[in-house]
């Protein structure tokens, strides 16, 4: 699985017109690749068939072109996407994970997020028409496509590295993890320590990279940058742990049983994009009866779209969580507005 790219411009930025979006037979470069854009998605839905998405080029030639068709089944909604490569070859392409929609309300735009899968292929004949994967939704879910288009992040892995195998590339991902330097700080030249007394010797130079809230306290003549050393007087050891290993590593391994509300705040405060990203995942994948009130809270609380669109809908499917003692937790009456009207929709 790829990590978000954390580094590319935001959704709110996204546009049929951009290069870096199939749609139709524009000219979208296979090195540049990010997005698919599926117009008119929710009449499709219901008008189920084989659609075209668009293509891929090579400076004028046609590389490779992507369809899907849509398929209801009872109360699910399956979205099949397909490739067809134009001439014989061998490549890597990579989707969307999961089937979470998220919706920015800024520029009014639905898409998958950007997580990907990779899905590799060898010698296949020209013009090959090659089953990808298949997003399945709920009516719920497809609501909100209403007069939108919907975004699905692709990718070409080897698209610059034709001929580079797989084996090398992980042996440069492993090469940039640097998790060996948190396990044993050789050189560490700063101090955080947590709430409860836990001190962990780290490196400025990964914390400014990672971080533009840690660039400016360890810039100049700050306190922190002076004494090498800073007490985050909210944060407990275990949480900061979890996030110092997505700074070193650029994920977290112990999913299970990580506090990713706590996550979600530490990446708020420290402008951590992908630890953001990671953290919404996690929730939504883990939202039960028991949490979803105080998932729909923390994302009311962090400004998370996503995240209280998932909580919302998880509620009005399971219309006992209403029932828990987390719904008088609820002091936002603009949120628990929100909820009445969601469930009586």
């Amino acid at each position: 699985m790829y990590e978000p790219r954390v580094g590319d411009p935001g959704v709110n930025k996204l546009s049929i017109t951009a290069p870096d979006v199939v749609y139709g037979h524009r000219t979208c470069q296979t090195r540049e690749v990010k997005w698919l854009c599926l117009d008119s998605i929710y009449q499709k839905f219901y008008r189920p068939s084989f659609y075209d998405i668009g293509g891929t080029y090579v400076q004028d030639v046609a590389d490779y072109w992507f369809s899907f068709k849509t398929e209801q089944v009872g109360s699910t909604f399956l979205l099949h996407i397909f490739i067809c490569n134009h001439g014989v070859s061998s490549f890597s392409v990579a989707l969307s994970c999961g089937n979470k929609l998220k919706v920015d309300k800024k520029s009014d735009t639905v898409y998958l997020q950007q997580y990907l899968t990779e899905f590799q292929f060898k010698q296949l004949t020209e013009l090959s028409h090659t089953y990808l994967t298949t997003y399945s939704f709920t009516e719920l879910d497809i609501q909100c496509l209403k007069n939108r288009k919907l975004y699905i992040a692709a990718a070409f892995p080897f698209a610059d590295a034709e001929g580079v195998s797989l084996e090398v590339i992980d042996n440069i991902k492993l090469n940039h993890d640097c998790s060996a330097l948190l396990a044993d700080p050789i050189g560490s030249d700063f101090v955080i320590e947590s709430a409860d007394g836990i001190k962990f010797h780290i490196h400025k130079v990964i914390l400014t990279a990672h971080s533009e809230v840690f660039k400016a306290m360890l810039k100049g003549e700050t306190a922190e940058s002076q004494n090498s050393y800073v007490k985050l007087i909210d944060v407990s050891g275990e949480d900061l742990k979890y996030m110092l290993e997505y700074i070193y590593t650029g994920t977290v391994k112990d999913i299970e049983y990580t506090n990713f509300g706590s996550l979600l705040m530490l990446a708020d405060r420290y402008n951590l994009r992908g630890l953001w990203e990671l953290s919404e995942f996690a929730l939504s994948e883990h939202m039960t009866s028991d949490n979803a009130l105080d998932i729909l809270i923390i994302g009311d609380m962090y400004d998370s779209d996503f995240l209280k669109s998932e909580a919302l809908k998880f509620i009005k499917e399971n219309k006992e969580v209403i029932h828990s003692s987390s719904f008088n937790e609820i002091t936002n009456p603009v949120l628990l507005k929100q909820l009445c009207t969601y469930m009586t929709e």
